[in-house]
């Protein structure tokens, strides 16, 4: 008997931002690049920062590992460490951006400083066009195709999101957690990256990603919930509504633009980036940087120091 044809997967509009979800859009995965940013490197400390399962470890360092953002290094004959290699250190800038945002929107028991040690002063990380140094805003960058651009293939994705115990918590509470929880379920940064690109009903945020309308539905709710999107009346009759950006969703536009320059980077291939993106204040296109607000010199891993200095009179923690 002849065996049916397997159904074409279906495809979606080309972005750099989706495929460095697809390697980035994990809880563990990103907070695994936190700790390596702050200097872990062996699997026992790791586990120990976490909170987190040996056999989870062993299988998100050996993803690092695959995907080139780690390398595997053996420091003494019983021992290996994790380093993280050139495409790994370049997801700083995304990192930098999301401890800016987390910063602003979350109350914590301890804030986090951060100084660079080029000019020796505190740092506020600054999201600037490498044209003309200014500050970038949502409003004043438009798109355009690219050479990368066409279609690629939707592919499943596990949604589930790890359960974190009380031990956990405990392990980790430290920075980038509320970010991690939010970039660490890719669906959702789909929606919002396309609600920076006018995606804004159910119907096209659909077409545009693949999701199941009740995928789709979960993640809506939950990004209103979370105070990232609000729901508005576009028609009355019949009634539909449109989900918007709110302020502190407008505010995640630096860490999807260094997540798409990321994607750019390191996995369009010879094509191209699928889209270009231009800064209208300047007319130049736009060449992403995270800068030190007191130098303005791009801010790197090497070169930033942390501190957590205590807040008095706030609850909550990150």
């Amino acid at each position: 008997m002849k065996r049916p044809a397997t159904p074409p997967r279906a495809a979606v509009p080309a972005n750099s931002a989706v495929r460095a979800l697809a390697i980035l859009g994990d809880r563990w995965t990103l907070l695994i690049l936190r700790d390596a940013f702050l200097g872990i490197r062996r699997f026992g400390d790791f586990e120990a920062r976490l909170g987190i399962a040996p056999t989870v470890l062993t299988r998100r360092l050996g993803q690092l590992v695959r995907h080139g953002l780690l390398r595997r290094d053996r420091a003494k004959p019983s021992q290996i460490e994790y380093h993280l290699t050139r495409k790994g250190l370049d997801v700083y800038p995304v990192a930098l951006m999301l401890l800016r945002w987390e910063t602003g929107w979350f109350q914590a028991r301890a804030a986090i400083v951060l100084h660079h040690v080029v000019c020796g002063r505190r740092t506020v990380p600054r999201f600037t066009c490498g044209g003309c140094h200014h500050e970038v805003g949502p409003h004043e960058v438009r798109y355009q195709d690219g050479p990368g651009a066409g279609r690629d293939p939707a592919t499943a994705r596990r949604l589930r999101r790890p359960s974190i115990s009380a031990a956990d918590n405990r392990a980790s509470q430290r920075h980038l957690e509320h970010a991690a929880d939010l970039l660490g379920d890719r669906w959702s940064w789909e929606i919002i990256g396309g609600a920076f690109l006018g995606r804004r009903r159910f119907d096209e945020i659909q077409s545009q990603t693949g999701m199941a309308s009740n995928i789709l539905s979960a993640r809506l709710v939950r990004l209103i919930d979370e105070g990232v999107l609000a729901r508005r009346v576009y028609q009355e009759r019949p009634l539909r509504y449109e989900y918007v950006l709110t302020a502190k969703g407008r505010d995640l536009y630096p860490a999807i633009v260094m997540l798409m320059r990321w994607g750019d980077r390191w996995l369009a291939g010879k094509r191209g980036p699928p889209l270009v993106l231009f800064h209208e204040t300047c007319g130049r296109a736009l060449e992403p940087h995270v800068t030190c607000s007191e130098c303005g010199e791009m801010l790197e891993a090497h070169a930033v120091r942390y501190e957590f200095e205590k807040r008095a009179g706030r609850g909550g923690s990150t």
